[in-house]
């Protein structure tokens, strides 16, 4: 057994040192990304969110201004989600809060003037008061009010409850239901709805499957002619004839949003090769390359490859740890990691069944940025830190030896 613990202690660190060089790699392309597109606005129009237009009319307009914030922002927020639940010294505490925001389709996100930048970092900040929350087992107000305000932060840059949102057509339930199950076959289907839902113009129906978006055109003019909440009721019955004929289909595409929006790295490829389904990534893509497109390109494909090694170099690093004694805990420990992975899960899930409903075709890796950045959070503690695994384990045993000498 001293061999295979001498083994897998080599093979750990080497495994340590290639997941240090794989995320160095992807800090240096962030850099290298910044400095070729701080200068620039990319062209992804008026920010949905109101709160995030107050904001942008409080800086004067000025890109550069919102861009240092942001980066900021999304700096701070993962050094801070990071080094709560595991310490570091400081040093490679930064290290760690680069790699969390030099992640590609984070980092198009802080370098634009668009809310899911400052949606992501305050997404962790609310994860992190409910994880406060969960670990203090004497819990005070001071994370609950901090839950409670970033919580209605995140929902204010959602713009779920803007004003002017609420007004357009179809935003509801029943709309956003017709949007999920009617839009991918809606001119096929047209025939099969009612008389009603058919005195909208052919031309209109047409227009609306050319994209997600112009649904928006298909029930503007079923409300102007029925009525609101008439039109409700028929998109209930959009939904259900879209459901009774497609349901295999609904489900596929419905499985590819949740695999998209939690693990972008891994579906966007598939989306770019077109071997997936319709969404908003391609448009996404475009608009990031528009000022460096080969570095973009370099960029975006090494932070695919490397969230999957990341993964799998991880793996690997647990496998042999526990070869080698390393992954030896107290069961309370465990306990409140394996309660604290099953918080962030729930949450994100959530977050992303939400934004799967919403509407078929509308699938954008940008709202979750954080969501995926979710995913570093396990290697990164891997590599190193007071009481990562491995580290910690060693930790326990000195000082249980230190225990015994003393006695």
């Amino acid at each position: 057994m001293g061999y295979v613990k001498k083994a897998a202690a080599y093979l750990c660190a080497a495994l340590k040192g290639m997941l240090f060089i794989g995320f160095s790699i992807q800090i240096l392309f962030g850099i290298c990304w910044i400095g070729g597109n701080f200068c620039h606005v990319p062209s992804y129009g008026e920010p949905e969110s109101a709160l995030y237009r107050e904001m942008l009319a409080l800086m004067g307009g000025r890109p550069g201004v919102l861009y240092v914030l942001q980066l900021a922002a999304a700096f701070l927020s993962g050094y801070l989600f990071l080094q709560k639940l595991w310490p570091a010294e400081r040093g490679f505490a930064l290290w760690r809060g680069l790699a969390f925001m030099t992640m590609p389709f984070a980092l198009q996100c802080h370098l634009s003037l668009q809310p899911y930048s400052f949606r992501g970092s305050v997404f962790l900040l609310f994860l992190l008061a409910l994880l406060e929350m969960f670990r203090n087992r004497k819990p005070g107000a001071a994370p609950f009010l901090a839950a409670l305000v970033w919580g209605v932060l995140f929902i204010g840059l959602l713009g779920v409850t803007d004003s002017d949102r609420r007004d357009m057509p179809g935003y509801s339930p029943e709309g956003a239901l017709a949007c999920r199950f009617a839009w991918p076959t809606l001119w096929n289907d047209y025939e099969r709805y009612g008389e009603e839902v058919r005195v909208i113009p052919e031309s209109v129906v047409w227009e609306a499957t050319f994209h997600p978006g112009n649904m928006r055109l298909f029930q503007e003019s079923l409300e102007s002619q029925v009525g609101v909440e008439a039109a409700r009721e028929y998109y209930l019955q959009m939904a259900k004839v879209g459901w009774d004929y497609h349901a295999p289909m609904i489900i596929r595409q419905m499985g590819w949003d949740i695999l998209g929006y939690g693990m972008t790295p891994v579906i966007f490829p598939l989306q770019m090769a077109g071997a997936a389904y319709d969404s908003y990534s391609g448009r996404n893509y475009e608009v990031m390359r528009e000022h460096t497109p080969v570095l973009t390109r370099n960029y975006v494909d090494y932070g695919c490859w490397w969230f999957v090694w990341m993964l799998a170099l991880s793996l690997l690093l647990c496998l042999f740890r526990a070869l080698g004694g390393g992954l030896r805990r107290r069961g309370i420990a465990w306990k409140k990691g394996i309660a604290s992975v099953g918080i962030c899960c729930l949450v994100s899930g959530l977050l992303i069944l939400f934004l799967t409903m919403r509407g078929a075709g509308m699938m954008d890796y940008r709202e979750t940025i954080a969501v995926n950045e979710l995913w570093m959070t396990g290697p990164l503690f891997l590599i190193g830190g007071r009481g990562a695994c491995g580290a910690a384990g060693q930790e326990e045993t000195s000082g249980r030896g230190h225990r015994r000498k003393g006695r």
